[in-house]
C-alpha cells in the first residue's frame, strides 16, 4: 500500500487521501496458478488514536461501479464512522482498475430472419470474445466475494462491518452467505434479498413508486395547486405516447420520435433521487401540454446504446437474483407505465445471455441468505427499483436484523438526513437492538422539493 489520492467524478466529484494498492487473485478460484487479475484496493485510516479493529468494508452498486471512484466522497459524508473505522474499498474484479472489459455493442438484428440473426449475434460473441483476455464466467457476484475475503485476510483485519448499495447489498449478501463467519454487522442500502427477483417486479415496483409521488404532490399545497389534474394528465399522457410522436427541435430543426417506452426510461430515472423525483409533476405537465422540448429539459432517461462491462452482462445473465423472463416481466408488470420499457429491456437481455458463457454460480444462488448476524436495512419509501414491499421476508430470514424506512426519498439514502449518524450508531452497538430509528421518519431536510416552474 502506498500513498494516494482516492478521486471520483461520479455521483459527486470528490477527493479524499489514503493508501492504495493491488492485491493479485486467481481469475479461476479453482486453478490459483493460472492467470491473475489485479484488484485495485484502498484503505481511508481511520482518524481516532486508537480506533476499533473492525474495518467498514464499503460495496458499489450497478453492477459495475468501481468502489474506489464512487465512494470517494464517504469518508467525508460518514464522517463518525471514519473517525472510528478504516474504510475499504475495491474495484470489484471487471471495473474501474481491476481488470475492466467491454464488449462491442450488439449489433441490431431488426428484419433478418432467426437464421441470419442467430448466425449474426453468433459472430458477434465469438468474435469479441476472442480478443479479450478474460474469461468472463468467472467474473461474478460469488467470485467476487471470494475476493473480498482476500482482501480482508491480505489487509490483516478479522472481523469486518459491510455497507453496500443497491447492487453493492446484493454483493455483500453474497459475502455474508460465503463467509459469515467474518462478518460482524451489515448495512444494505437500498438493496433486495438475493432471492427476489427483482428485475422481474421492476414495473409494478416503479409504478407504486409513482403513484406515491403523484399522491405527494396532491398533498403538497403548492404542487397541488400547480397541478391539480396531474393524475388525468399523466394517464392522458400515457394513452397519448401509446402511438409514436415526432417532435421537432425549433432550434435546430432536427426531428426525433418519441413513445411510451422513451418516457418510462425517463421517469423511472428520474424516481431514482429525489431532486429528480421532485421534477417530475412539472415535466408531466409539460407533456400533457405537447411542449415535448421543455419537458426533455426537465427530465431525460439515462444514455442509451454503447457497449456495457462484461461482468454486468455476465452476472445479469447468470444469477438467480437477476433473472429477467419476459413472460414474466408481463404477469407482473401488468398496468405499469413502465412495461413496455422493461419488456424490451428483458428480450434484448435474452438475445444477449444466448451467446454469452454461463457464468459460475453456487448451486445455492436462488436460497435467502439465512444469518443471526445484525443487519440494517435502509430504503426510502419511493424507491422504483427496491422498495420496502421487496423486504417482507427479511425478519424470518434475518432474525437479527431491522428495517428503517425513510419517508418521501426514493433509491439509496444512507447518505441523507441522519443515516450517517444512524449507521455510525449501529456500527459501535454492533447490534439493532435499542437502535434508535426515530430520526429518520423525519427525512432529511430538506426533504423532497416539488419544483412548479
Amino acid at each position: 500500500m502506498a500513498t494516494c489520492t482516492i478521486k471520483g467524478d461520479y455521483p459527486v466529484q470528490a477527493e479524499t487521501p489514503g493508501l492504495c494498492g493491488t492485491l493479485e487473485v486467481p481469475e479461476d478460484r479453482a486453478n490459483p496458478d493460472g492467470r491473475q487479475i489485479g484488484l485495485r484496493v484502498a484503505v481511508v485510516p481511520a482518524t481516532a488514536a486508537e480506533p476499533e479493529a473492525d474495518p467498514l468494508f464499503v460495496l458499489a452498486g450497478g453492477p459495475g461501479d468501481a468502489g474506489t471512484q464512487f465512494f470517494a466522497w464517504l469518508p467525508a459524508v460518514f464522517e463518525e464512522v471514519h473517525a472510528r473505522r478504516d474504510i475499504v474499498l475495491i474495484d470489484q474484479r471487471g471495473t474501474g482498475d481491476s481488470q475492466a472489459f467491454t464488449l462491442p455493442q450488439m449489433p441490431g438484428t431488426s428484419g433478418l430472419s432467426d437464421t441470419d440473426s442467430d448466425a449474426l449475434l453468433s459472430a458477434w460473441a465469438t468474435e469479441s470474445l476472442a480478443v479479450i483476455d478474460v474469461d468472463p464466467r468467472f467474473y461474478t457476484t460469488s467470485v467476487a466475494a471470494d475476493d473480498i475475503d482476500d482482501v480482508r485476510v491480505a489487509l490483516g483485519y478479522e472481523a469486518i462491518n459491510l455497507y453496500g448499495t443497491s447492487y453493492g447489498g446484493t454483493l455483500a449478501q453474497y459475502y455474508m452467505r460465503q463467509h459469515g463467519d467474518n462478518v460482524r454487522v451489515a448495512v444494505l442500502d437500498g438493496a433486495t434479498p438475493v432471492d427476489i427477483p427483482v428485475l422481474e417486479r421492476m414495473a409494478a415496483n416503479s409504478q407504486a413508486a409513482l403513484d406515491l409521488l403523484i399522491q405527494r404532490c396532491a398533498a403538497d399545497a403548492s404542487c397541488n395547486e400547480a397541478f391539480p389534474q396531474l393524475a388525468n394528465e399523466w394517464a392522458a399522457v400515457v394513452e397519448r405516447l401509446a402511438t409514436p410522436v415526432t417532435i421537432v427541435d425549433p432550434d435546430s430543426g432536427a426531428e426525433a420520435v418519441i413513445d411510451l417506452t422513451d418516457l418510462a426510461d425517463a421517469v423511472h430515472a428520474a424516481l431514482l433521487t429525489e431532486s429528480t423525483a421532485g421534477q417530475i409533476p412539472l415535466a408531466i405537465h409539460l407533456t400533457y401540454q405537447e411542449k415535448w422540448i421543455e419537458a426533455a429539459q426537465i427530465i431525460s432517461g439515462p444514455p442509451s446504446g454503447g457497449p456495457t462491462l462484461l461482468m454486468a452482462d455476465e452476472i445479469f445473465c447468470s444469477e438467480a437474483w437477476a433473472v429477467f423472463d419476459p413472460s414474466e416481466v408481463v404477469r407482473q408488470g401488468a398496468g405499469s407505465y413502465a412495461l413496455t420499457k422493461q419488456l424490451a429491456d428483458a428480450e434484448e437481455r435474452a438475445a444477449m445471455c444466448r451467446y454469452l458463457p454461463e457464468g459460475m454460480v453456487p448451486s445455492d444462488d436462488a436460497s435467502p441468505v439465512v444469518t443471526e448476524r445484525p443487519v440494517l436495512w435502509i430504503v426510502g419509501d419511493g424507491d422504483p427499483q427496491d422498495p420496502p414491499a421487496n423486504l417482507t421476508d427479511v425478519p424470518a430470514q434475518q432474525p437479527n436484523s431491522r428495517i428503517v424506512v425513510m419517508p418521501a426519498q426514493q433509491h439509496v439514502v444512507g447518505h441523507l438526513g441522519c443515516m450517517p449518524s444512524l449507521i455510525a450508531e449501529f456500527l459501535e452497538a454492533g447490534s439493532t437492538d435499542g437502535l434508535n430509528t426515530s430520526c429518520a421518519a423525519e427525512g432529511p431536510i430538506p426533504s423532497l422539493t416539488f419544483r412548479v416552474d
